[in-house]
This record gives C-alpha cells, structure tokens and sequence, in this order.
C-alpha cells in the first residue's frame, strides 16, 4: 500500500509536467546505488537495483523515493539524460541496521562536502544529503537514509526524553547494543539486580525508548527481543519516515541556491506533522 500510494503520487507530479508541456523524465535514468553496513553495492538503475527481499519496506523506500525524484525533475524539465548529468548523477541509499552485524567498522559513509550547485540547492540533515544543480548541466546527488537509529532518536525526542544527540545516529557495533540490552537493562530492569546507577545514566535514551516497549522477559536473549521490537517498529513507521524523506526533497526542489541545514525532528516542524510522526501504538 505505502509503494503504491506514493508512486501514485509521483506519477500524478509527472503527470503535470507533461500536461505542462514539459517531457517525463524516465525513473530509470537516474543512478542508483544501495549501501549496506559493510559494503557499497554497484551503481545500478531502480529496475536492476538489488534490494533484500527479507526487508520491503526498505525496497519500498528506495522506488518511492526514486520515483519521487524523476517526478520533480520532470516537473522542473531537469531530467537526467545526458551522459554528463549521469556522470554527476548518483542517489546513494544507505541502509543501516539499529547494531551490526558483528563488530567490524561500518562501510566509509557517502559525503556530498564537494557538492555545490550554483543555482539549485544543497540540504543536510540526518536523514538525507541532498544536492541539485539546475544548469547549465542538470545533475542531483543524494545520500539517503534507511536508519533504525535515528527512528529511535527521532522518537525518542517526541516522546520527550532527555539528551537525546542531535544529528544523525550512528549504528552501534553488536557488543555495545548486547551489554546495553543484556548487561545494563535487562539485569537491572527486567532481573531486578542492584545497580549503581539510574539506567538512564547507563543507556542511551534513545534505547531506553525501544528497551521499554520490548516484552519484558528473559526467557531468552532480551537483546533478541529488542531487535524484534525495533523490526516492528520500523514497520510502523516506514510510511512516516519516507513521507519525512520526500518532504525534505520538496523543500530543496522549492528553494533556489539555498543550503539549508537540519540536526533534529524539531526542525522539521513545518514540514511534516510531528504527531502523526510519533509511534504511539504498541511496539511489542
């Protein structure tokens, strides 16, 4: 529903360019690239690109965001289809998991610090780095994020906890994750083990969100329990976090030699609704 609701919605703004005169600028003419925690995959077009089939929400985001894109450029006769445009072009989709997969160092993460368009727009923030130029040569590059920790942060925040880092939220290595669910949480929290501490002087607030709305058991790993819940989690709010993804790219296509920066949900405010952003409904 979420895939066919924006691409709905692309095509609606594609449609309108046509009707306006201008030409559809095809989806498959900008490149794509998929990054996981370890490696980058190869640049590909959206109907090649290789997206896990054990994650569609992710595969979700990466066409409706894609679409999304092709929808604006036509809509602004920017399409990229020059040899050129395709050389400078890249949207690069980085997927990252709340922990890795082991405790290896995460892949070297994409930057747009070179990208400077002279009449277009540049945008940083935690969820996307975006950069557009409208001529002489059209060309868009973007750093797009599928991040479970910053819809930790992200929530964390709205649901008002304290001295939760702006900016974007970097995955924790495997170790760090299992002693803060296993070694902080679940022994003080769920085992009732004497502590010398608070636990939110010992977990980041950020986990202590998603630690909270976990089952509370120990029937087994509780960090196996977490994990799930952070799944669910992102479940629910797939459709939140691309309609969040897809704002950002309208407010850079709406603007005209800005750069424009954002570190928090906060700043976002008018741009989407932050209460129907919020996860209120169970996670467990």
């Amino acid at each position: 529903m979420l895939r066919f609701s924006l691409f709905l919605a692309s095509m609606m703004a594609a449609s309108t360019s046509t009707a306006g005169g201008g030409s559809q600028c095809p989806v498959d003419t900008v490149p794509i690239q998929i990054v996981n925690e370890i490696r980058s995959g190869p640049e590909a077009i959206l109907s090649t690109a290789k997206t896990s089939d054990s994650n569609p929400h992710f595969g979700a985001f990466v066409t409706a965001v894609t679409e999304h894109v092709a929808a604006r450029l036509a809509r602004d006769k920017l399409c990229i289809d020059s040899a050129n445009s395709k050389k400078r072009s890249l949207l690069q989709f980085v997927n990252w998991p709340l922990d890795t997969s082991g405790n290896e160092p995460l892949a070297p993460v994409p930057s747009l610090l070179d990208a400077r368009p002279s009449d277009g727009c540049r945008i940083s923030s935690p969820w996307i780095d975006l950069a557009f130029e409208r001529r002489p040569v059209p060309w868009i590059r973007a750093v797009v994020r599928w991040n479970q920790r910053q819809l930790l942060a992200d929530q964390a925040m709205l649901a008002g906890a304290r001295n939760v880092s702006a900016g974007l939220a970097m995955p924790l290595k495997q170790s760090e994750f299992i002693h803060f669910a296993e070694g902080e949480y679940a022994d003080s929290e769920i085992d009732h083990q004497p502590a010398a501490k608070p636990i939110e002087e010992r977990v980041p607030p950020d986990l202590l969100w998603l630690f909270r709305r976990a089952w509370q058991s120990t029937r087994g790993p509780f960090s196996r329990g977490a994990r799930s819940a952070m799944n669910r989690a992102m479940e629910k709010g797939a459709e939140r976090y691309t309609a969040l993804v897809i704002a950002l790219i309208d407010r850079c296509f709406a603007s005209s030699g800005a750069e424009i920066h954002y570190n928090s949900i906060f700043d976002i405010a008018d741009l989407i609704s932050l209460e129907q952003y919020k996860i209120n409904t169970p996670i467990r």
